[in-house]
């Protein structure tokens, strides 16, 4: 029997609570029980914090592979924990090509996403990302902005830290902008929500002034009044990757699986109308 470990920053839990990561752990143990192994997951308050734990697990024998995420640029730990001897998969991204992953194609995703609202008739909208320092983050930004360049419309884009009231403050912000928005897409649930209570703030009606859209699904999103709409992302089934990608590493260690999660689909629920270019039907 080995130990899978995984280390979760404090303020994406925090924000997401037992939203979204909670279904990714969920998967991962699934994935790992099956194959008689376990988890040790722990939540860490910064990025040298996670190092210490990572480097504690190595030197203590806690873990026999261990799962990253959330990569920045130059980042140190896929590197720190090859020197601890540690195996590794990761939470990646389509063009990170060179290890054991969990592709998702975070540019392919936002294009699409963005197609599709402009097809239901938005012109104005706006994103709200997460965290600038984060790889996902800059790579969906850089989507944004160039679809909305490639068509000629407004660039409405601000940023938060993934917990609601950041995502308040952007919403109450961008509806107090010049070109104000007819949808604004944020990088996750907690962000959608606090934006949503800042519009209802404002007395704008969702989803008829306002539509909203969330990258990330939640029973949050599935119990708001009105159902908030999102991408279909599978986080169990990324949990269940995860472990299986680890599993193959333990197993037979030159063996480095590449799983690929296909682009998710918009979801239209209660907070998203067409928008006022339309076509009637």
């Amino acid at each position: 029997m080995a130990t899978i470990g995984i280390t979760i920053p404090e303020s994406v839990w925090s924000a997401r609570s037992e939203r979204y990561y909670t279904q990714v752990l969920h998967g991962l143990e699934d994935a790992a029980v099956a194959g008689g192994h376990t988890v040790l997951s722990r939540v860490t308050g910064s990025s040298e914090e996670e190092l210490e734990v990572l480097t504690g697990w190595a030197e203590r024998g806690m873990v026999d592979v261990v799962i990253l995420k959330d990569l920045l640029p130059g980042d140190p730990r896929p590197g720190q924990v090859q020197r601890l001897g540690l195996p590794f998969t990761m939470i990646g991204d389509v063009r990170q090509r060179e290890v054991s992953a969990v592709t998702i194609d975070n540019t392919g995703t936002m294009r699409r996403l963005l197609g599709d609202l402009h097809a239901c008739g938005h012109r104005a909208i706006a994103h709200v990302g997460g965290p600038p320092h984060l790889l996902h983050s800059r790579w969906r930004r850089e989507a944004y902005r160039e679809f909305v360049t490639e068509l000629d419309l407004p660039l409405l884009a601000l940023e938060g830290d993934y917990g609601p009231d950041s995502g308040a403050a952007a919403t109450a912000e961008l509806l107090g902008a010049l070109a104000r928005p007819t949808v604004i897409v944020h990088d996750n649930d907690a962000m959608a929500i606090g934006g949503l209570r800042a519009a209802t703030a404002q007395g704008i009606r969702v989803p008829e002034e306002l539509s909203v859209v969330s990258w990330d699904d939640s029973p949050a999103c599935q119990t708001h009044t009105p159902p908030i709409a999102v991408l279909d992302h599978l986080p169990h089934q990324l949990g269940v990757d995860l472990g299986t990608a680890a599993v193959a590493l333990l197993e037979d260690p030159p063996r480095q699986l590449r799983l690929a999660h296909e682009v998710p689909r918009l979801l239209h629920r209660g907070t998203l109308a067409p928008g006022p270019e339309a076509l009637p039907t």
